[in-house]
Parts: structure tokens; C-alpha cells; sequence
């Protein structure tokens, strides 16, 4: 009986040739019901391969891809073997052997590609909707799409005829790869059995994670494993005989020996870094609150240089008010006079205007008794005298007198009024 588990290392040769004798360890399962007519045409659109091409020899053809590039691998390694004049795997240093047999990388990305992902919908298998269910045929997809292809032939079979009411119970799907037709359910299709290989596989590759491995830009496939101490750079083991030999002076340790040396190094570094960083920190709150106490002094000299200019400019606008009001009495008991004057003429006027009017009216209506009243009552106001004062302000004056030495010496102290001390 094969060995169920996976390999122990992650050689791609090792992982091939296991799934290979897994594949062969699996026993054919008979059909389980009797096959119904070709419908493969109403899948075309959810068939990721055509013809009579089938999974084993897809399967048989990587195999073969794979066993030429390990040849060609073999081969590139011994012309540069002979082209040194020495063996590589004896040149390389005993320390560096163990390593590099444990380190030796396949394509996980081909290898997910191939064969952790569903042939139809190119999504890679997981424990639930895309569970891997294996057909009779032995040929793996995912549950998702094996219920889209039930769903796809029974609303088809219901196009067909009008007894269906619904969606048939059961309706034939059959294999995108080799066409072998299965009746069933919706429910026996999640009833399939799972591919224990492939859900294997999905664990393994679970449990380790996806390599992180660099590899050398000059060797196909070899991990970068070493460290070339003058050169500062990670070598592969090919690299170590050709181009950073220890006899021209490279000196060459294993890339987890470099990592155990100048890791102490780096952390002694960081924490030097972080030493600094730290007393960075300190001085930057200093700094900090040095400069929110400027702003704080700031604002307090301003508040005063603004309350002795207050002040100063309170006592210039009272004595401002102080002139305006005198003048305004000055010039107020002047137009009170003329205000009287003014108020004599217009009633003077206003009376000799009401004689006239009646005079005239008498004169024009011939009445001689209203002739006579009105001439005796127009004489006794000309006889009343009215003393008018005529002032023709000829010699009425304001000014304003301000002394301009005092003014300019009030400018200058002004000017020269208060000043800022600094005390550093």
C-alpha cells in the first residue's frame, strides 16, 4: 500500500511522484446509474478543455514538462561543472550541503495551478462552497460548480416539455473533461465524495504557507542560501564555486549564520536608534512647550502695549470732545442772537403785510370808512418802532489755536513713548 502522506521535503520531484502514486492508489468507482444521451454542447460555455483530450494525459504531459526541466536543470549543472574542472557538489563546503538539499524550491504557483485549482471556474479549492468533489470518473471540480451545472440541465430539461412545473428531481450532468454522464440530484451532488488528495494537499499547503525563498537571478531555481560577507549579498550554492569563491578572498557563511551574527548588530542599532528617537521625543515636548509660552508672552506684552494706547488715545479724544463742545457753545450763544433778530424782522414783516392787505382792499372797494380805520391803524404801527440789530458777524471769529512746538514735542514723546525689553 502506497505511503498516504505527503513528503517531508519540498522537492518538486518528491511532491510529483507522490501525487502520482496517490492518483494510482485510487480505485476506480463504477458508474452508479445508466448514461442518458449526450447534452455536453449545453456546458460548452463552463468547459475549460475541448476534444478528446482528457485530464491523464494533461496530468501525464506536466509530468513529462517537469522530468524535461530537471534534465535540463542536470545538464546546465554539469557543463558548468566541467567548464571549473571540479565537481560542484563536492566543492561546495561540507557545512553548506544539508542545506541546500533542504532547501531546494519547486514552482508552487504551477503547482496550485495545477492541481489545487478547479478546471472549470479557476478558483482554488477551499473547505466549503468550492469543496473538491470527484465525478465516477475519477475527475475533480469544485461543489459550486457542479450545482451550477445541475441548475444549467434542469432548466434546460424544463424548456423541453411543459409537464415540468418545476425543476426535475434528478437530470444528467456529465464531465467537462472526459464526457461520462452522471444522474442525479441536487442533493446527491453534495453527497459526492470529496478528493481526499487534493483536501491533503489544501492542508499541507495550509500548515507550511507559501515559500518566501529569493532566488538567484543568475542559477534557475537555486535559492539564495548564503551570504558573501565582502560582497554583501546573498549567493545561491552555485554561486559560492563560481563567482564568490573563499579562495579569492569572498568570504562565505550560511544566510541563517549571517542572520544569527549581524542580527545582534542591527539590534544594537535600533536600539541606538531608538535611544535617540527617544531623546528626540524629549526635546521636541520641550520644544514644544517653550513655544506655546512664547505665544503665551506674546499675547501678554500685546495686551498691554493695547491698554496704554487705549488710555493714550482716551485722553487725546476727551480733549477732542472738550474743543468740539466749545466750540459748539461759542457758536450756539452767537446763533441764538440772530435767532432772535431773525424772529423780530419776520413778525414786523408779517404785520406790515396785514395793513397793506387791508388798505388795499378798502382802496380797491372805494369804502371810505375802511380807508380812514385802516390809514388810523397802519399809522399807529409805523409809529411803533422796532430796534433790529443788524450783526454782520464781520467781527465774529472762532479759531483753533494749537501750538505747534508743544504739538511736535507731544508727537515725539509720543513716538518715543514706551518700549519692549528682551531678557535672553
Amino acid at each position: 500500500m502506497a505511503d498516504e502522506s505527503p513528503p517531508e521535503d519540498h522537492s518538486l520531484w518528491s511532491t510529483v511522484s507522490w501525487l502520482r502514486t496517490r492518483r494510482d492508489a485510487i480505485p476506480a468507482i463504477p458508474p452508479s446509474r445508466p448514461q442518458l444521451p449526450d447534452f455536453s454542447a449545453m456546458m460548452s460555455d463552463a468547459q475549460p478543455t475541448t476534444g478528446d483530450t482528457t485530464d491523464s494525459a494533461k496530468f501525464e504531459e506536466k509530468l513529462k514538462q517537469f522530468e524535461k526541466e530537471e534534465m535540463e536543470r542536470k545538464e546546465q549543472n554539469q557543463k558548468m561543472q566541467e567548464q571549473q574542472g571540479q565537481n560542484v557538489e563536492v566543492s561546495c563546503p561540507n557545512r553548506f550541503r544539508d542545506k541546500r538539499r533542504k532547501n531546494i524550491i519547486f514552482d508552487e504557483e504551477r503547482f496550485e495551478d495545477t492541481f489545487l485549482k478547479c478546471l472549470i471556474c479557476r478558483e482554488n479549492f477551499d473547505m466549503d462552497e468550492k469543496m473538491p468533489k470527484m465525478l465516477p470518473c475519477h475527475h475533480t471540480f469544485c461543489l459550486d460548480c457542479l450545482r451550477q451545472m445541475w441548475r444549467v440541465e434542469g432548466e434546460f430539461r424544463q424548456t423541453l416539455t411543459s409537464a415540468f412545473r418545476g425543476m426535475p428531481m434528478a437530470v444528467k450532468i456529465q464531465c467537462p473533461t472526459c464526457r461520462d454522464g452522471l444522474i442525479t440530484s441536487e442533493a446527491e451532488v453534495k453527497r459526492l465524495p470529496n478528493d481526499h488528495t487534493i483536501m491533503e494537499l489544501l492542508a499541507f499547503m495550509k500548515e507550511t504557507g507559501r515559500s518566501d525563498v529569493q532566488y538567484c537571478s543568475k542559477h534557475q531555481m537555486q535559492p539564495l542560501n548564503f551570504f558573501c560577507e565582502p560582497c554583501i549579498i546573498p549567493v545561491c550554492c552555485d554561486c559560492t564555486v563560481i563567482d564568490h569563491k573563499e579562495s579569492k578572498g569572498h568570504i562565505v557563511v550560511n544566510v541563517n549564520e549571517a542572520m544569527d551574527k549581524y542580527t545582534p548588530i542591527l539590534e544594537s542599532t535600533m536600539e541606538e536608534i531608538e535611544t535617540e528617537k527617544q531623546s528626540l521625543e524629549t526635546k521636541r515636548e520641550t520644544l514644544m512647550k517653550s513655544a506655546e509660552k512664547l505665544d503665551t508672552t506674546q499675547k501678554a506684552v500685546n495686551d498691554k502695549i493695547k491698554e496704554a494706547f487705549v488710555r493714550l488715545r482716551e485722553t487725546i479724544d476727551e480733549r477732542e470732545r472738550e474743543l468740539y463742545e466749545m466750540t459748539e457753545r461759542e457758536v450756539g450763544r452767537k446763533r441764538e442772537k440772530l435767532e432772535e433778530n431773525m424772529k423780530v424782522v419776520i413778525e414786523r414783516d408779517e404785520t406790515l403785510k396785514n395793513q397793506l392787505k387791508s388798505l388795499t382792499s378798502a382802496k380797491e372797494e372805494k369804502d371810505i370808512s375802511c380807508m380812514f380805520s385802516g390809514h388810523k391803524a397802519a399809522r399807529d404801527v409805523l409809529s411803533q418802532k422796532v430796534e433790529v440789530v443788524i450783526d454782520s458777524l464781520d467781527n465774529f471769529a472762532v479759531e483753533f489755536s494749537c501750538d505747534e512746538r508743544q504739538e511736535r514735542n507731544i508727537r515725539q514723546e509720543v513716538t518715543n513713548l514706551a518700549d519692549i525689553v528682551f531678557q535672553d
